[in-house]
């Protein structure tokens, strides 16, 4: 807890990094009753929703809070953010890593409402090391000890449980910039039948479309996954952190249901879902093409608590053949997959 308390003096903090680990960092510290003064982004401005930080700009940052301290909130960014913030000519004593932080994610109050769920969940795991991360999660909700994780390259084609095939028909929720694209090319060794990437934030969906362009049998489309066609709100330019605003307050973005988009076409052999805390909605919206072809599933579990037990039981309503199983692919609480196959 030093480096907690640290952060509860009397210098104004700034969350570098206004995505989904800023947004979790600033309700976490809100526990402890820290005050956060603002977010930092370089891609993103106005105010965070649901505490109402503003979001300033790194030159404004410099200006107004010289000797701030600084929690850097970022995965993918935050060493380039470091150097940034060295070459502003920050004391690397002001600036700390939310992942060296003792920061819990939940208290047991927090979690009281969940535990139910969580018992129902357990047994519906297949293997005892599904199970083992199971609880390692829950602890890690409780006391920010890390979770046992897999190699993170084999995130949502581990080969302890997937079985590629040489015609996969695959459905990559969350495309991003294309990264999951590339592992999937080289896990089929370019031998697939139907390649889907569905990305909503237009920055991203431009990264990947050039990086793709080049690929046979691809299909990309600039949407968001949900159980129903429509248009929703959504906060976009947060990288791999943008996402639907259930608060109605991001721009307006096209989400449909897989069940309506593979209407009239093959349907897919392997869906796979990172798609920011919508993942069972877009679930609900693929119940008949789960249902009659039993595609593999990887579905990330880690955006809400009760993804725990609210995916796999979901899952199972569906069909009660599958088989889940539960991993891990980070050092932090992020990254968790539930697979079924």
């Amino acid at each position: 807890m030093d480096k907690v308390q640290v952060l509860n003096s009397k210098k104004p903090l700034i969350l570098y990094g206004a995505g989904t680990i800023g947004h979790s960092v600033a309700r976490v510290l809100r526990q402890y009753r820290i005050n956060v003064s603002c977010f930092c982004d370089k891609n993103k401005a106005g105010m965070q929703e649901e505490g109402g930080l503003p979001i300033i700009s790194p030159r404004q940052m410099i200006q107004q809070y010289p000797n701030a301290n600084i929690v850097i909130c970022s995965m993918n960014y935050q060493n380039e953010i470091m150097q940034d913030l060295t070459r502003f000519g920050i004391d690397a004593g002001h600036i700390f890593l939310r992942d060296t932080l003792a920061l819990s994610e939940m208290t047991y109050d927090d979690m009281i409402p969940y535990l139910k769920g969580y018992g129902r969940a357990f047994e519906l795991l297949q293997d005892d090391k599904s199970k083992q991360i199971f609880l390692e999660r829950i602890r890690c909700y409780l006391t920010s000890i890390p979770i046992t994780y897999s190699r993170p390259e084999e995130q949502y084609f581990d080969p302890e449980i997937i079985n590629m095939e040489e015609n996969e028909i695959f459905v990559d929720g969350g495309m991003y910039v294309g990264d999951t694209a590339s592992v999937f090319f080289r896990v089929v060794h370019d031998q697939y039948r139907h390649y889907y990437g569905f990305e909503p934030d237009q920055k991203n969906f431009q990264i990947a479309n050039k990086s793709l362009q080049k690929k046979s049998a691809v299909s990309l489309i600039q949407a968001g996954l949900w159980s129903e066609n429509l248009e929703l709100a959504f906060n976009s330019g947060m990288e791999s952190g943008s996402k639907l605003d259930t608060n109605g307050c991001g721009n307006q973005v096209e989400v449909t249901a897989l069940d309506i988009f593979f209407a009239n076409k093959n349907a897919p052999t392997f869906i796979k879902l990172d798609i920011e805390g919508a993942e069972l909605e877009a679930l609900k919206g693929a119940e008949n093409i789960i249902r009659n072809f039993k595609p593999k599933l990887a579905v990330c579990v880690y955006h809400k608590p009760e993804d725990l037990y609210t995916i796999p039981e979901l899952i199972k309503s569906y069909r009660q053949d599958y088989r889940l199983y539960l991993r891990h692919y980070s050092d932090t609480i992020y990254e968790t997959v539930l697979y079924a196959v």
